[in-house]
């Protein structure tokens, strides 16, 4: 009786104690209760273009079937080559009709070839010559800076390098090809053949090879998954289905391949838990197909409130409103494409419950508590990779890394571009927005200090977006070539012009109507940047936000239009012919496709190469942005701004990078040290 007395009472200890814990574990956890909501398994899609316009021969797929990698998916017809091939032909039958030619003709066209030889060669010569002397001078000024210290492998080259290498080799490929004419012509001479009988043979067997690759056009699977859409878009930008005889242009898209197995999932949280989960996070996924748990991390949230999709509405009759919110998953994460997910973020009471009953000590729950803010530490350093910048919930004012400009002006400051003086330790900042159109620069002091600086012999400018250090103490300004609200584009907003700066003063050099110069670029190039221009000035929609120069290099960035869904930037080489010529080459621009996140638009860069560079974008609607790295052809979020309106960036020369902020029209505006990146 004893015994069972004294277990009587152990276990209404034991009791007692799971039901102590049970209260605590509620107290405890009572704030971390666990938020629920529904998104979509989804897959990146990718689009299939071609690089010069075609005709559609036959679609080999439909949309919704599965594709290896490698597997035809249509055959074309390239128009280019069909006009190529025709004129061959004629020029065949033409030689076939000719009389042979006498030998002096023949001497005197080996002479004409060779002056044509020295002539193109000289002129390659000369260009590499400047190159190799501008590489030089580079290299003598970087040695001497203390600017932003840029590592590279031994490997990495700079872009006048590799332009050194690209003319150097297409002077040996120019060399071959004017000896192999001086060779055919001598061989004339030498053996008494008729020149239109061997210009006939080389002609034919070109004509073979052209015949033969127009066969073989088709457009080939990148990698397994499945075929999304088969499209091309009309005149007034709608999806059309695609069948054989269609006409694509160049670079339009011709059909889209989606991976077999969902890569994240977009889920859509409740308007009254948005603030609940933040980029960084990890949340938890199931499925009424898979219910084993996965775990995702948050990499992307909507910059708005949006209307969820009528999939998630229990009666479709009510309308509910939400915030988009993107998910990475890992791969063989069993999940269907396009299956409804149910998504869960925090703590669960009962879960917490247990785990307490089974916790022997205070220190193990202790101990618990410690790796869970390490955790949540380490989430957040994997999307912020600087120290003690971050912006807190409660605004801008409370960042100590923030900093206002102090001006008393008529006219607030809406900062829209900065670079960082050297030479005087502060930035030139330039603002959308000033009292009469008038040309100026502010000089902003690390402590916010503004003084203005009227640029001399300049008339007006309007709508100033963006400025960019060359060398020295000459720095280029462009306004935004974007049409007014009112729906007029003046001249004022069409300028690029050169200044100086130095001792306090600016003047101005040179200034050129940039946007005719663009114009005349699209109308006269079938390139894919006239492609994106003429889609610019069609819709009025050509917005240019940033500007870098780099080496010989002039990098612009637009803010508006996209381009298949992606930011656009520029690289313009040998610029100066922009002043000097007032026109661009084809061969001397380049397009830099940037994948911008939804509802955000590029507002300004900062290269270090063509395949490197960190860029801010600003949200379309909304005070909001965020700062990216760009490398290996994908865009990596830095830094967020979920209050503020990123516009500019400037690197001092201790490589620290400096973000202004646009506050609009009643405030001036703050600049943020993030500090070495």
């Amino acid at each position: 009786m004893y015994n069972s007395r004294i277990r009587g009472i152990g276990l209404l200890l034991v009791f007692v104690f799971l039901l102590v814990a049970a209260v605590v574990g509620i107290i405890v956890y009572s704030g971390q209760e666990t938020t629920n909501f529904q998104g979509f398994a989804e897959s990146n899609e990718t689009m299939i273009n071609t690089e010069i316009p075609v005709s559609i021969k036959r679609v080999l797929v439909m949309e919704g079937d599965t594709v290896s990698k490698g597997q035809k998916l249509a055959e074309l017809e390239s128009q280019e080559l069909a006009l190529r091939i025709a004129d061959i032909r004629t020029q065949i039958l033409q030689l076939e009709a000719k009389k042979g030619l006498s030998k002096a003709e023949i001497k005197s066209k080996i002479l004409q070839n060779k002056a044509q030889e020295r002539a193109v060669i000289s002129e390659l010569d000369s260009q590499i010559n400047t190159l190799e002397n501008q590489l030089r001078i580079n290299r003598e000024l970087s040695g001497g800076l203390k600017s932003v210290k840029i590592k590279r492998s031994d490997s990495a080259k700079n872009p006048i390098e590799i332009q050194i290498e690209t003319l150097k080799s297409a002077k040996e490929e120019r060399r071959k090809e004017f000896a192999e004419t001086n060779r055919m012509y001598t061989r004339m001479l030498a053996e008494g053949d008729a020149p239109e009988t061997i210009e006939t043979q080389k002609l034919t067997e070109e004509l073979e090879s052209l015949e033969q690759k127009n066969a073989d056009m088709a457009l080939y699977a990148p990698f397994e998954g499945i075929v999304g859409s088969v499209f091309t878009k009309n005149g007034n930008g709608e999806r059309v289905f695609l069948k054989g005889g269609e006409k694509v242009e160049a670079y339009s898209p011709v059909m889209s391949i989606i991976n077999k197995e969902p890569s994240f999932v977009k889920g859509y949280i409740p308007e009254s838990h948005f603030s609940a989960i933040k980029i960084g996070e990890t949340v938890t996924i199931t499925s009424a197909n898979n219910r084993n748990p996965v775990t995702g991390v948050v990499t992307g949230l909507g910059g708005r409130i949006i209307p969820l999709p009528i999939r998630l509405l229990k009666n479709h009759n009510i309308p509910l409103w939400g915030r988009e919110i993107v998910v990475k998953i890992p791969e063989n994460n069993g999940f269907i494409l396009g299956e409804k997910v149910d998504i869960a973020y925090g703590g669960n009471a009962l879960n917490n419950i247990a785990e307490m009953m089974f916790s022997i000590t205070h220190s193990k729950l202790s101990a618990k508590e410690t790796d869970k803010k390490k955790l949540n530490k380490s989430r957040q350093n994997a999307v912020e990779t600087f120290h003690e910048t971050s912006l807190r919930n409660d605004g801008v004012e409370n960042d100590r890394n923030v900093t206002s400009i102090q001006w008393d002006g008529k006219v607030k400051i809406e900062a829209s571009g900065a670079v960082f003086v050297p030479e005087t330790g502060k930035f030139l900042v330039v603002s959308d927005e000033t009292e009469k159109k008038t040309p100026l620069l502010f000089e902003v002091g690390k402590n916010g200090e503004t003084k203005t600086i009227s640029i001399n012999d300049f008339n007006k400018i309007n709508d100033l977006e963006s400025i960019a250090k060359e060398k020295e103490n000459t720095y280029l300004i462009m306004s935004s070539l974007s049409y007014s609200k009112k729906g007029k584009l003046k001249p004022e907003r069409r300028i690029l012009a050169r200044t100086t700066f130095s001792d306090g003063a600016a003047h101005l050099e040179k200034s050129v109507d940039f946007y005719e110069i663009l114009r005349e670029f699209a109308e006269k190039s079938t390139s894919e940047a006239a492609i994106f221009l003429k889609k610019g000035i069609a819709e009025k929609s050509i917005d240019v936000e940033g500007m870098f120069v780099l080496g010989d290099s002039l990098f612009i960035a637009f803010k508006n239009p996209l381009f298949n869904e992606n930011g656009v930037i520029f690289e313009i080489s040998s610029y100066e012919t922009i002043f000097t010529e007032k026109k661009i080459s084809e061969s001397q621009l380049k397009t830099i496709f940037v994948d911008v996140p939804e509802e955000r638009r590029i507002s300004d860069i900062y290269m270090l190469s063509t395949d490197k560079f960190y860029y801010t974008a600003s949200c379309n609607s909304e005070k909001c942005g965020g700062f990216y790295r760009f490398e290996n052809g994908k865009s990596e979020l830095v830094k967020d701004f979920p209050e503020l309106k990123p516009e500019g960036i400037a690197v001092d020369d201790g490589g620290n990078f400096f973000i202004f902020f646009d506050l609009g029209q009643q405030e001036n505006s703050k600049f943020m040290n993030l500090g070495r990146i």
